[in-house]
């Protein structure tokens, strides 16, 4: 964890700034899986949000398109890779992954810039896009990732309730991937919303 040294760039910030990157020369391989320590607040905001910290990591787009906040991607799982790149949204139900940082700007980070996603600590992340029982749940509940088309999809990278019901093959991945537990309740009218989770294996 690189606590000690200052981070390369902001939350809420790039390490490209907006420009974009040349495929052929990419740079800031050397940050790729640091991790750094935030105060849990905006970086235009005067007091800290919750008064925890955000154990962020530096991490590579290479999904091919742009990333957007309070999405959870997922990483690569070629060799090498692994906890350094994103490849994408989740897509299936209780897959592992972790919250794009919050603050992006609304075009997220493009295709081979470097970014924050939430290792731990309270991250806002998007609430499950279809009206269903997985998307009320109340504060405290845990949250998994939600089923989309594609890792690319619109309805990727949203997050549901966690549901336990029945002892069959897909309740190991319910127990083992889930994102962090709920800080924020919502309705089922509430889809497509902004959720606060504490993002965390605990």
């Amino acid at each position: 964890m690189a606590r000690d040294e200052n981070p390369p760039f902001g939350r809420g910030e790039t390490w490209y700034g907006g420009t974009t990157p040349t495929a052929t020369n990419l740079g800031g391989g050397h940050l790729l899986g640091k991790e750094w320590v935030f105060e849990d607040q905006s970086p235009t905001a005067v007091q800290s949000r919750t008064g925890a910290f955000v154990r962020c990591r530096a991490v590579r787009n290479t999904s091919g398109i742009a990333l957007a906040p309070k999405r959870l991607g997922v990483f690569s799982v070629v060799a090498g890779e692994y906890g350094m790149n994103v490849t994408g949204y989740a897509s299936t139900t209780a897959q592992e992954c972790y919250p794009i940082d919050e603050y992006l700007p609304s075009g997220g980070a493009v295709d081979d810039d470097i970014f924050w996603i939430i290792i731990e600590g309270p991250a806002v992340i998007t609430n499950g896009q279809t009206a269903g029982a997985t998307t009320n749940f109340a504060v405290g509940a845990w949250l998994v990732s939600q089923t989309a088309v594609t890792s690319q999809a619109a309805t990727a990278g949203c997050a549901e309730a966690q549901v336990l019901t029945g002892a069959t093959s897909p309740l190991a991945e319910q127990v083992q991937n889930r994102i962090g537990r709920a800080m924020t309740a919502r309705t089922t009218a509430n889809t497509g919303a902004d959720v606060l989770a504490w993002i965390g294996k605990f």
